[in-house]
């Protein structure tokens, strides 16, 4: 199932995110809108009923009794039903509910004038509340009921005043039809800006997702470019990505360096091995010729069998996920064991090698990936000093453990010194005759990064070489071992 099937796209989540928000927030502005409009409505609405009564309750109220004499009745808005005039319908009751007095227009309706809520005369009716109506005939009608009180607070009766309702209810209906058709058209208006942006924005990824598409391992040194305008996150991504490039362009020359070199290298001992068996082979020989040849054949097959570990040692470092078993390891008595054996080596050269060896200069390491650091080590130094001597030192201060490897031999040119850790790796002026495959000190770096350490070469031609190797001691709590993705290559 390709990509694109099991995840969605960056413009619906957009779409759905961005635009589902401001849509869901643009339906409660106009939720609110509504209620106001609402409110404000009702408000309006209840005012000159409240008016009315107000001006009717001043009049009638005396003292402790209701005097409904003392108010004109013959009000055109209380007596006429004409088009040019607004009336008001208008009936009191006393404190037991009679009616007592009601406006002459009532009696022009059709049918009988309700008497309504009398039970619950309300002063203040919230803005929320929708208004009461009754329907009287083909006439809709809303009103309010209010108590009337003496003085003392006794309650004396109430007057319910009603008016024609003016397609308030209609008036609802449009604006929530209003709002609701608002709400879509600009619902509609943000989606389609938003599809339009993302759109606009999702350029530069589209064409960085058909460039990247079009890549061959040929072509990554060429870095990518964009001819859409970049927003600041998509340079930072494309930016990333050609350094990518960069790093998988030096990987593959890298591997292709190593396969060649290492071809290289197998070559030589494999075309001497074949040519020794051959010539063997053509004719007999005396049994010492055929002791002299296995011989060579031996010493070729040695070399190969080291080649092929140092090769098969550098890929397992190579590898992110390797695990290795470190443990408290004491350094002093594992340079101690290498020295003797390198010590015969070099009397037979001519070369005298010496060694002081602090005691107990234990580390946190992997004890095999060591011995192969000092062997190395000590193997430059025997085959590149022809006279002289070396001196071997091994010993701890400021919590880490110092080996030092200080030898009288032809020396490194300083124009190869910062090449010397690279992997096949010779310096153009080694001693003729010298044999080697230019991995040890590859090695060497590889494994002392894997233990958290630091390797220093210094070197003068003709006078010798010193290489420094500086590891943390087992005083200093052991942290995780370096992944290998990080170590130097």
């Amino acid at each position: 199932m390709p990509p694109s099937s099991r995840h969605p796209s960056f413009l619906n989540r957009l779409l759905v995110q961005s635009g589902g928000t401001l849509i869901a927030a643009l339906a409660l502005l106009g939720l609110l809108a509504w209620l106001a409009a609402y409110g404000w409505i009702n408000e309006l609405a209840r005012l000159p009923l409240r008016n009315e009564i107000q001006l009717v309750a001043s009049r009638i109220v005396r003292d402790d009794h209701l005097d409904v004499d003392a108010y004109y009745w013959d009000e055109p808005h209380h007596r006429l039903l004409e088009r040019h005039v607004d009336p008001y319908f208008l009936q009191v009751f006393d404190a037991r509910g009679h009616l007592i007095r009601q406006s002459a227009n009532i009696r022009l309706l059709s049918d009988r004038y309700p008497e309504v809520l009398l039970h619950a005369p309300v002063q203040h009716e919230p803005f929320w509340k929708p208004l009461q109506t009754f329907q009287v005939g083909e006439y809709r009608l809303y009103y309010l009921v209010f108590p009337l009180h003496d003085p003392a607070g006794r309650y004396l009766g109430a007057i319910q005043l009603a008016r024609f309702e003016p397609g308030f209810v209609a008036l609802y209906r449009q604006l929530a039809l209003g709002l609701f058709v608002s709400w879509v058209l600009l619902s509609g208006l943000i989606l389609t800006l938003l599809a339009v942006s993302g759109r606009r924005v999702l350029r530069p990824l589209h064409e960085l997702t058909r460039a990247t598409a079009a890549l061959s391992p040929e072509s990554l040194h060429e870095p990518i470019r964009l001819t859409s305008p970049l927003d600041r996150e998509t340079a930072q991504l494309l930016a990333t990505l050609n350094a990518l490039l960069h790093r998988l362009h030096r990987a593959f020359d890298e591997l292709r360096r190593f396969t060649a070199n290492a071809a290289h290298e197998l070559k030589t001992p494999l075309a001497i091995l074949h040519g020794q068996a051959e010539l063997a082979l053509r004719r007999p020989r005396s049994t010492d010729s055929y002791r002299t040849t296995l011989r060579q054949i031996l010493d070729q097959t040695e070399q190969m069998t080291r080649l092929v570990q140092h090769l098969l040692l550098l890929s397992r470092l190579d590898q992110p996920e390797a695990a290795f078993p470190f443990a408290p390891v004491d350094f002093s008595e594992l340079a101690a064991r290498e020295q003797e054996l390198f010590a015969t080596r070099a009397r037979t050269r001519g070369v005298t090698l010496t060694a002081s060896l602090a005691p107990d200069a234990r580390l946190y390491g992997v004890e095999t990936l060591l011995q192969e650091v000092v062997r190395n080590v000590l193997d430059n130094a025997v085959k590149y000093t022809t006279q002289g001597q070396i001196d071997v030192a091994v010993r701890t201060a400021n919590a880490h453990v110092l080996f030092e490897v200080r030898d009288t031999g032809i020396g490194i040119p300083r124009e190869a010194l910062p090449h010397v850790t690279e992997r096949f790796y010779r310096a153009p002026q080694t001693a003729p005759g010298i044999e080697g495959h230019g991995l040890g000190l590859a090695l060497v770096a590889r494994i002392v990064a894997l233990h958290q350490g630091t390797l220093e070469i210094t070197s003068d031609p003709g006078q010798g070489t010193t290489v420094r190797i500086t590891l943390p001691a087992l005083s200093v709590p052991a942290s995780e071992p370096t992944p290998m993705a990080q170590l130097p290559r």
